[in-house]
């Protein structure tokens, strides 16, 4: 199995936009990075609580899109490259081969959300975090954007900090399902990047622009945006009613848990329907 994962990372290697998206993205974290610095200017002005809460909202700023982009280009190309290259026959030649081929493509997507998100958000910590000094890192949470501060979450700035990465990668998993999906049922890497892309974007128009709809339209949307892999993208699924209480984010994490194998229960079902079509 694990020579099976490496074949798919080669293949990915392999890709042409997988390495514009690396180039692009790259340059994207730098710009939010120092941008981020610049615009908070870590000063006396700013409390260590405060500095914090400026962490905090990175991963609204640019990590969840800098997340959904490298799976948006990095992921269809990886289920239609044996339809694209007309390698698919050779799958079924083995007896499990299909099996086997849609597990190594399933784990090595899993290792693929886990290793973008690190790295972002290693980055992000390690360098909005050290531009203070880390003052204040093993202080308790004393406020934080998704949830009321009557109900925080009980742990260190550092901790919850690093939590939110850990709810981006349960977001990343949920948009990785639906772009294996997706992919699985157009076998076109660039209808499928098209598609997936911009439903994120449509995602993240919402979360700017959704309070200012009609009643009519914000509510059937935003139970979409809330129960979709955009609002756990976002974070924004992780507090679903007011006061936002900390004790309720068990809801939304199993909800996210269960689509995700939904979703790949259905990626396994469309692959195996499509490869012998």
């Amino acid at each position: 199995m694990t020579w099976l994962i490496s074949d798919e990372a080669r293949k990915h290697r392999a890709f042409r936009e997988v390495w514009v998206a690396y180039l692009l993205g790259g340059l994207y974290l730098l710009l939010g990075l120092y941008t981020e610095i610049s615009e908070q200017n870590y000063s006396v002005l700013y409390d260590a609580q405060q500095k914090w809460n400026f962490v905090q909202q990175n991963i609204y700023s640019y990590g969840a899109t800098l997340t959904a982009f490298l799976l948006a280009v990095g992921l269809p190309r990886l289920v239609c490259c044996e339809r694209e290259y007309r390698t698919d026959d050779l799958v079924g030649t083995a007896a499990l081969g299909r099996r086997y081929t849609w597990r190594a493509k399933t784990a090595f997507t899993v290792l693929y959300c886990a290793v973008v998100v690190f790295i972002i958000g290693a980055a992000s910590l390690l360098v909005n975090g050290g531009a203070f000094g880390f003052e204040g890192s093993l202080s308790s949470v004393a406020g934080c954007v998704y949830f009321a501060d009557t109900a925080l979450p009980p742990m260190s700035n550092l901790a919850y900090c690093a939590l939110q990465y850990g709810f981006l990668f349960l977001g990343a998993l949920y948009f990785a399902g639906f772009i294996l999906i997706v992919a699985a049922l157009t076998r076109r890497t660039a209808l499928s990047l098209f598609l997936c892309g911009g439903s994120y974007l449509l995602f993240f128009a919402y979360s700017a622009v959704g309070p200012q709809l009609p009643e009519f339209l914000r509510v059937p949307i935003d139970a979409l945006y809330r129960f979709g892999f955009g609002g756990y993208l976002l974070q924004e699924s992780y507090s679903w009613v007011f006061p936002y209480l900390w004790s309720d984010v068990w809801k939304p994490v199993l909800l996210g848990i269960g689509m995700i194998l939904l979703e790949f229960f259905l990626f396994w079902r469309i692959w195996r329907r499509k490869a012998k079509a």
